[in-house]
Order: structure tokens, then sequence, then C-alpha cells
């Protein structure tokens, strides 16, 4: 560090530092009796920065030098958002690792919690109808406000039946669910389980898949997965059962549950692991294989009617949304030219 000029105006001195800081050469004034004398930090800038300090004597109020004053207050100010920035982070981080589910994985509880509330208000706990004769269902409330708010498409009549009524829906139609803004529908179905066993293995799955994803990828990148897989594999669902699936088209609608979800962060966590391990995401092969054996169990009709083409279709979608910012960098890496290669 040197001395470079001592001056007798404060002000003057201040915007010389201005711009020597401006120009990336480090400095600084102190008072000393009444000088404020300026020193250089690096012994390297001296030469250029004492041609500097000519020109600037000459005329200090130029334009240049004027500019020098407000490009180091914004230079200033973005150093001061990237520290808070960092301090956020650093903060944020810190919370994730104490543990607690409203920091680590607040979405992952918050929809147990809501699947759990849909079962317990949507539920005729007086009904002793049973799935295979005995685990009792869940969701059998058909005049249900909430639960018929949760189908992908909404039922249009209520059959009057010994056991209650029963709710009738339409032929299946997308664009009648778009035309009444009810989008939200094609996600919702995620909410409704039909039995115990079915939101019991959902919810586990959930709890282990989701926490781990939504604490790696985080909250907000994790509801959007969550989103995506559930809407593409629902809208699968019910095209594929009201064209080709259901004897009776208009009962396309009457399916729900997170295993389309589970079954998306299933393919989704694999193929994070396979493309990008440092994401910390992955799956062991023992647990892919039994995935596939359960999906294909459930599709030789293993476990009665099960909504196939939501598992399929989900596990195929997070496979996707796994694959592809790999793919994505793959890709960009092949169309690089040359020249730029040789840059790296």
């Amino acid at each position: 560090m040197r001395e470079l000029h001592s001056f007798s105006d404060e002000k003057l001195a201040r915007r010389f530092v201005n711009v020597l800081q401006s120009r990336k050469m480090p400095a600084h004034v102190d008072q000393e009796n009444d000088q404020w004398v300026l020193w250089i930090e690096n012994d390297d800038h001296r030469v250029t920065a004492r041609e500097l300090l000519a020109t600037f004597q000459s005329d200090p109020d130029s334009a240049e030098f004027s500019e020098a004053e407000k490009t180091v207050r914004e230079l200033e100010k973005a150093a001061q958002q990237a520290s808070k920035a960092r301090q956020r982070l650093n903060i944020d981080i810190r919370d994730r690792w104490r543990g607690a589910w409203w920091k680590t994985c607040p979405a992952t509880i918050l929809m147990i919690m809501f699947s759990m509330l849909v079962v317990g208000v949507c539920t005729n706990w007086k009904s002793d109808r049973k799935v295979m004769g005995v685990i009792p269902t869940t969701c059998n409330d058909e005049t249900s406000v909430l639960r018929n708010a949760l189908f992908i498409q909404a039922p249009v009549y209520f059959l009057p039946a010994p056991d209650g009524d029963v709710a009738l829906f339409e032929p299946p139609s997308l664009m009648k669910t778009i035309r009444k803004g009810q989008i939200w529908r094609f996600v919702t179905p995620i909410f409704l389980h039909f039995h115990f066993l079915h939101i019991l293995f959902n919810m586990m799955w959930l709890r282990d898949l989701g926490s781990r994803v939504e604490f790696m990828r985080g909250t907000r990148r994790f509801l959007l997965l969550v989103i995506i897989i559930a809407a593409v594999s629902n809208v699968a669902q019910f095209l594929w059962a009201g064209h080709y699936g259901l004897p009776f088209a208009s009962e396309a609608a009457r399916f729900g549950g997170m295993s389309g979800v589970v079954f998306g962060l299933i393919g989704y966590t694999w193929m994070k692991g396979k493309t990008q391990p440092h994401h910390g995401l992955g799956m062991s092969p023992d647990q892919i294989v039994w995935s596939i054996f359960w999906m294909l169990l459930c599709i030789g009709g293993g476990f009665g009617n099960v909504a196939n083409t939501v598992h399929v279709v989900g596990f195929l979608t997070g496979i996707v949304l796994g694959v592809r910012q790999a793919f994505w960098k793959r890709f960009a890496d092949i169309m690089r030219p040359a020249d730029d290669e040789s840059l790296v």
C-alpha cells in the first residue's frame, strides 16, 4: 500500500477514490490534520493511478469522473444485495438442517394432513361397505361437497339408492372442466383415497420420498413437480378410462389417490440419482425392482379395480422430469461449436 496524493478538499479526495474503485483499483482516504491522504492499496496500480490523477486534477468536475461516483454507488448497492442474499441463504440452510418439518418439508406434511382431512370429512363412518370384504372404505360419502369438488369432473346427478344416494357423472370431457374454470380438478384427485390401506401406503411413500425430494430440491420446485405429475397422470387416467378402460364411460372421473405422484417421485428420484447424483437423490436397484413389480401386480388385477394409467403415466412423467436437465445439458454440449470447446 502506497500514499498516492494529499488533498486539501475532502470532497475531491473521496471523489477520486470513487474514480479509482470504479476502475477496479482499490483505494481509501485517511484524514491527517487538515489534509486528506489517499492511499493506493496495490502497488501495481500506482503508475496508472498517477496518470489518472493528473487528468482528474485538470478537470475534477468532468462528466467522466462524476459518472464514476454513480458507478461506485451501484457497485456498493449490488454488493449489499449479494451479502443479504448470502445471509438469507445461510439462514435458510441452517433452519432446514434443524429438522423441524415446517422448515424441512412443509409441503409434504401439509399434503399428508390434507389427505387425511379429506378422508375424515368425506367418509360415511356408518357405512359397512368393505373392499374385498375386509378393508373398510373411505371417501364413500357420495353427497360430500368436498369429495365431489376434488374429482377431476364434477358429478351432475345423485341417484337415490337403498344405502344412500349415488353420484353420477356425465361422459368425460376435459373442455367442460376447463370452461367452468375448475382447473384445480386436474390435480386434486390425488387427495382422495378409498380405503384404509390405500391412504396408509400412499402416505408412507409420500412421507419418505416427498420429504427427501423437498429437502434436497426445495419446496417450490417440489410443489411444481407434484403438480405436473398429478395433472399429467390424472388427465391420462381420465381419458383412458373414458375411452378404453370402463364399460360405463360416465364413471371415468371416479378415481383418486396419491399413488400417481408417488410413482412419479420414484421415477424422478431414480433418474436424478442416475444422471445428477450431486443433487443427493437416488433409488437403490432393489427399490426400483419392487416398485415396478408392485405396478405390474396392480395392472394384473392383484388389488382389484386400480387406476393403473395413473401409476404408469406418473412413473414415466417422473422419469422424464428427472432426466430433463441432464438431457438438455448433454444436448447443449453437442450443439456447442467446436471453437467454443477449444476455449474451455
